[in-house]
């Protein structure tokens, strides 16, 4: 009798001491559970938008290179541009929603630097873009408008107005205006004397230092000329520069060297090249200058839209060094 006790009461033990292993192990089960597995702490935050979830742009660039037919020439391959994209209830231009760097990687196909890619959240933007039509990054801009700029570059600037923004990827073809000035003077000989060739040409432009408005791709307009000469561009007897914007009244000076009549040694023509009432953005002045003798009169000047190429695409101005 004493020994069924005995075994009674060990195997209550034994039950008790089985019963808080499982008790045990299911606590343990439950800690892994509640810490590691949780559905509530392995959802992802979608409270901001991924990467993933905004919309690609990607761009192509070309440049409003006219001929007769105003066709347009894709951006050559080596040219750094600078792009924007503002929200269009932005009204503070001194911090766009995206920017970056571009380069066309080929001609026409603008690749960001660095690997940089322009990702834009659903929406409407208001897209900019900057360019010294060069390898060169283009000045930065401090609320929207740019730091100094200089003469003898080729601003070019876009806009791309409202632009709705609403599926996983958008192309954005850019079409460049110029927005600084073209100076093409086209020599031709006068009475009494026979051109040979054209040595040097130079101007005082106008002074640097304007800005270029990012809203409106406007450069102001300078009053006065710079004391330092620019060297201009030539072909023949054609010659060529690119300058800031200017409304200054009197003459802006030119310098000539010319070989005539089978002389050796060049003569040098300085005269003032009547311009006027302004020299605006985007346009090209073509001034016809006659030399006649020791002077150099200047009968007319014709207006044009920036033109680079003739109607065959050959180009029509020389190139500024």
């Amino acid at each position: 009798m004493h020994n069924n006790l005995n075994c009674i009461t060990e195997m209550k033990k034994f039950i008790i001491f089985a019963c808080s292993l499982l008790l045990l192990a299911g606590c343990s089960k439950n800690e892994i559970i509640i810490y590691g597995s949780s559905p509530e702490n392995n959802e992802s935050d979608n409270s901001q938008p991924s990467e993933k979830e905004d919309a690609l742009i990607t761009f192509s660039a070309s440049l409003e290179s006219r001929k007769v037919t105003r066709s347009m020439s894709p951006m050559p391959k080596g040219l750094v541009s600078q792009i924007y994209a503002f929200e269009t209830t932005d009204r503070n231009f001194d911090d766009p929603f995206a920017e970056g760097l571009y380069s066309t990687a080929s001609a026409g196909v603008l690749t960001g630097l660095k690997g940089y890619k322009m990702y834009l959240s659903n929406g409407s933007y208001n897209m900019y873009a900057f360019s010294e039509n060069s390898s060169v990054y283009p000045p930065d801009l401090i609320d929207g408008i740019s730091a100094p700029l200089k003469n003898g570059i080729d601003y070019l600037w876009w806009e791309n107005l409202d632009q709705d923004v609403t599926t996983s990827q958008i192309h954005m073809p850019i079409v460049f205006q110029h927005v600084a000035t073209q100076v093409v003077v086209d020599l031709s000989a006068g009475d009494g004397i026979k051109l040979d060739s054209l040595i040097s040409a130079s101007i005082l432009p106008p002074t640097p230092g304007a800005t270029l408005d990012i809203q409106t791709g406007i450069i102001e307009s300078t009053y006065t000329y710079d004391t330092a000469p620019l060297t201009m561009g030539k072909n023949g007897f054609l010659t060529q520069a690119i300058v800031l914007p200017t409304k200054a009244t009197h003459p802006m000076s030119l310098t000539l060297q010319i070989l005539a009549d089978g002389e050796t040694t060049p003569r040098t023509y300085t005269v003032g090249i009547p311009i006027p009432g302004k020299l605006a953005g985007g346009f090209s002045y073509v001034f016809s200058a006659i030399i006649d003798g020791n002077s150099v009169s200047f009968p007319n000047v014709s207006i044009k839209d920036w033109t680079e190429v003739d109607e065959s695409g050959n180009p029509l101005y020389p190139t500024q060094k």
